[in-house]
């Protein structure tokens, strides 16, 4: 799956994590340290499974018990992301040119 910011939001890094503004639903969210850098990698990167295997390698290492728990984690924050409409689920590149 292929993740992008939704146009509607505006975020910034702040000193405490990244804050974010929803210009549709006026609504305003801070992110701590880890869901700032969930959102960075979002924003960098795009592609979910990276995102997700980049954070258990930086954080459980060889912790197999840790990587599935962060790798759960992880998914439920994008999901939480994109039902707040923070985050957009589009297709990724490689699944568009199998198509064609």
């Amino acid at each position: 799956m292929s993740l992008r910011i939704s146009e509607a939001v505006i975020w910034q890094e702040t000193g405490e994590g990244v804050s974010l503004y929803h210009t549709e639903t006026g609504d305003f969210h801070s992110l701590n340290d880890t869901g700032s850098r969930i959102w960075k990698l979002v924003a960098s990167d795009g592609e979910c499974e990276p995102v997700m295997f980049k954070l258990s390698r930086e954080f459980a290492g060889s912790n197999s018990a840790m990587s599935r728990q962060i790798v759960a984690d992880v998914r439920d924050f994008i999901g939480a992301m994109i039902e707040q409409g923070l985050i957009e689920e589009v297709p990724s590149e490689k699944a568009e040119k199998a198509v064609t």
